[in-house]
């Protein structure tokens, strides 16, 4: 079917209320004939053909609610005190009230008045009918030819070049702007996107706006931001984030690039192994997910014993099943082993950053619980505490009952950075496990003996493992022996028992 809108004169006043009355019985009409249920049967060019027509409609919807919204941020203009459209509503801010009549989000809500206010006539001080800021969006945006969005992105940009610019230039950056956001400039007529028309207006701005590159940047610099919480997250995991400058991120970016590269890394999933999917969207060649059903339980390069897999050979059983996302989160805890073995980082108190575990005799016996680290208000599993204790410096601290301390042992345990280099001159310059790229002065010593059962701390003991795979080991998925005098890690003979690895 072809959608057709009743040609409806512009009106305001009581005939408005009449013909979006009307307006909304077609729209019942037009959701019963596209019959949503049942799009399957719908050619690609008839399924794209009405997509693109209804969001011909949504756009002209979206071009009211910014007039609307820029309306009602008017009548509810702080200087009118509690006789503002809004305070008389019970709401302190014009998009609260619009956020409760609409019911969109916040941003959303505050996106419609912005985008509304600088497309809609303005009113002089004399009271005198003035253009919209923008008129050539203005007038794409009642046309129903671009969004909200594609306007905010338009005007937000331009406005911040406006106080240095020139008005001939700002109205040819606009023109342009709106040309490619509707379509009929570049790449043969076809619009561009939301966020291509961003970019190419953040061009527009940087070009029209030079003197204001700077200062610009000055204040970018002054907004860097990092956090880090103390406490965890219902999944037992912290959160983290903040905001840098290009510059870093760029080598952040260049970092995650050259270790996570397909260039630098070896690819082993067979093309006829039918229980993974080749994770496309993470343009990381190696990388897969498990099927939906799938429970199998797998990580890189590893040799499997007796199964006449020789030296070098890839056990296709084997695949890293990690998510891009995952593997760039391994990378950083690497960079942040690295960096707190570094020779350069400031010490606390004539100590180098310290993590303090605290975990009873009874919970170290059993292998088995919980424990505590200082500065995290959330128990923390053994499993996790194993790993930061097989690559740590440990100084045994006895706690009666009361928690009074009672003795104090020696430092024990923790390998030197001799016998740090010593591993890597012997294993290579990354992750003993087979061919993982994490750089090996951001990985953990791992004592193949354990510590605990009267493993020394020397380097014929010893082997250097990214967080992921010591966290694997440490485990059981794998196990590790010293052949030759050089690590080797084998799949755990309860994992080869399983059913789907037969």
């Amino acid at each position: 079917m072809t959608l057709a809108v009743s040609d409806f004169t512009p009106v305001s006043g009581p005939d408005g209320e009449v013909a979006l009355t009307e307006l909304l019985q077609l729209e019942g009409e037009v959701l019963t004939a596209l019959d949503l249920n049942h799009l399957a049967r719908l050619t690609s060019d008839q399924l794209l053909t009405q997509l693109s027509q209804v969001a011909h409609l949504v756009r002209g919807g979206e071009a009211a609610l910014a007039a609307m919204s820029a309306e009602v941020a008017l009548r509810s203009d702080p200087i009118r005190g509690t006789e503002g459209l809004a305070a008389k509503h019970t709401y302190q801010r014009p998009s609260q009230l619009i956020e409760v009549i609409t019911g969109i989000s916040s941003a959303a809500a505050s996106r419609l008045i912005r985008v509304g206010q600088r497309t809609t006539q303005r009113v002089s001080d004399a009271g005198l009918p003035l253009p919209p800021l923008f008129p050539f969006v203005s007038e794409a945006l009642h046309e129903g030819l671009i969004g909200v969005e594609a306007a905010e992105n338009i005007t937000r940009e331009l406005g911040l070049a406006a106080p240095r610019a020139e008005v001939e230039h700002l109205a040819i950056a606009e023109a342009s702007l709106v040309g490619q956001a509707v379509g009929g400039g570049l790449r043969d007529g076809l619009p561009l996107s939301s966020d291509l028309v961003a970019i190419q207006a953040r061009q527009w701005r940087e070009r029209l706006d030079e003197d204001g590159v700077e200062p610009r940047a000055k204040r970018a610099f002054e907004k860097r931001d990092f956090w880090i919480s103390r406490n965890t997250t219902p999944d037992g995991l912290v959160k983290f984030g903040g905001k840098v400058t290009v510059d870093v991120g760029t080598k952040l970016h260049a970092l995650f690039d050259a270790i996570l590269s397909p260039r630098t890394e070896c690819r082993f999933i067979p093309a006829e192994d039918p229980t993974v999917d080749a994770d496309i969207n993470s343009g990381l060649d190696g990388v897969a997910r498990p099927s939906p059903d799938s429970t199998s339980l797998s990580a890189p390069g590893l040799d499997t014993p007796d199964d006449g897999a020789s030296d070098g050979e890839k056990d296709p059983r084997m695949a890293d099943r990690r998510t891009a996302g995952q593997k760039r989160a391994d990378v950083f805890a690497a960079m942040i082993d690295s960096l707190a073995r570094g020779g350069d980082v400031p010490t606390v108190s004539g100590a180098s950053p310290t993590v303090v575990v605290t975990v009873t005799a009874d919970v170290l016996e059993r292998e088995k619980g919980t424990g505590q680290i200082v500065g995290v208000n959330t128990p923390v599993a053994f499993s996790s505490i194993k790993q930061i204790l097989c690559d740590a410096t440990v100084i045994p601290v006895f706690i009666d009952p009361d928690g009074t301390v009672v003795a104090l042992g020696n430092e024990q345990r923790r390998f030197t950075r001799t016998q740090r280099m010593g591993m890597i001159a012997r294993d290579g310059p990354t992750c003993a496990m087979d061919d993982c790229q994490i750089p090996a002065t951001g990985c953990e010593a791992h004592h193949v003996q354990e510590y605990s059962q009267g493993g020394p701390t020397h380097i014929d003991n010893g082997a250097l493992f990214c967080w992921f795979h010591h966290r694997l080991i440490d485990t059981g998925v794998f196990t590790v022996e010293m052949v030759n005098g050089k690590p080797k890690v084998t799949i755990a003979e309860w994992i080869r028992r399983k059913p789907y690895f037969q």
